[in-house]
């Protein structure tokens, strides 16, 4: 006598215990296959970052740190002194071309403007290769602004030290020639700085060679009215008088610099042009890290 039929395939029906084991392991294996596919995936959007984020041609060398922000003005709620001149680097120094736009300053053998703008750009360049400071523009190039907007813009940036570059004339003859600079004058709030600043200058553009007009190439300019009285740097006098204003009106050390005479031929051929508004740059340059106490990069270098 044959036995009960026996299902298609040849197999017997499973226990329930038998089907309970099977579908753990199942969706145990499934489980594992999910996660593996998940942590893949991460993997790679990861590798995409980082691939993406660096410039083409990235060769795998690390990446020098940016240099330090200056840090925002610290207030003091005094009028004659609303921040405080920072202690440590980056410095912020202003710097002025002075006249701008339709004001050309002085007309000679070259225009003032020229040298004024080509030097500020050059020491420009000089202190933001310099981590030791953040130099600001009291204006753009091709651009004008008031007394007032410039010694503005140097405050709103907290500057430490301002510099307003200038170029002289002598229409009466060409035979005037040399460096001065204007510091603040006495009894003002930043003299001593702005005198420091100015011998700082003085000296290192006498020790270049350049003349230095008066006792030591530094003089204080005072007004009455449109007449302009100058005295050396030795007369030491407190006077009520006005100086010129972009020295006068800034919250910190200020001095104006009159680089050479456009009227004489050869402090043009010395001091004005891409090689002599580079050579005066660099002193200005130097003279900033003497005045700071910080190493002047060597010629052509930077950090």
């Amino acid at each position: 006598m044959s036995g009960p039929a026996r299902a298609s395939g040849g197999r017997g029906p499973r226990s329930v215990r038998q089907g309970g084991v099977y579908s753990l392991h199942t969706r145990g294996r499934r489980a594992l296959c999910l996660g593996a596919v998940c942590l893949a995936g991460l993997l790679m959007a990861a590798c995409m970052h980082t691939v993406l984020s660096e410039p083409a041609g990235f060769s795998g060398t690390p990446r020098s740190p940016a240099p330090a922000s200056p840090s925002p003005p610290q207030l003091t709620g005094d009028p004659d002194r609303p921040y405080l001149l920072q202690t440590q680097p980056p410095y912020t120094v202003a710097l002025d071309a002075g006249h701008g736009g339709f004001d050309t300053g002085a007309e000679a053998i070259i225009k003032e403007l020229e040298v004024c703008e080509q030097t500020v750009n050059a020491l420009y360049t000089l202190l933001e290769q310099d981590s030791n400071y953040a130099p600001v523009r009291t204006r753009p190039n091709g651009e004008d602004r008031s007394i007032k907007e410039r010694a503005q813009a140097a405050t709103d940036a907290g500057a430490s030290l301002l510099l307003s570059v200038h170029a002289n004339s002598d229409e009466s003859t060409g035979q005037s020639h040399g460096f001065e600079c204007f510091p603040t004058p006495p009894g003002r709030t930043y003299s001593e700085e702005s005198m420091r600043f100015a011998q700082c200058i003085a000296q290192k553009m006498g020790g270049a060679g350049h003349r230095l007009r008066g006792e030591n190439g530094i003089r204080f300019a005072y007004y009455n009215g449109k007449s302009k009285r100058i005295v050396d740097s030795t007369d030491t006098k407190i006077r009520e008088q006005k100086s010129f204003g972009i020295v006068e009106r800034p919250y910190c050390p200020a001095v104006l610099v009159e680089q050479c005479f456009l009227t004489n031929y050869s402090d043009v051929e010395n001091w004005t042009g891409e090689a002599g508004c580079a050579r005066a740059a660099r002193i200005y340059y130097e003279a900033i890290c003497a005045y700071f106490g910080t190493e002047p990069l060597p010629q052509g270098g930077s950090v």
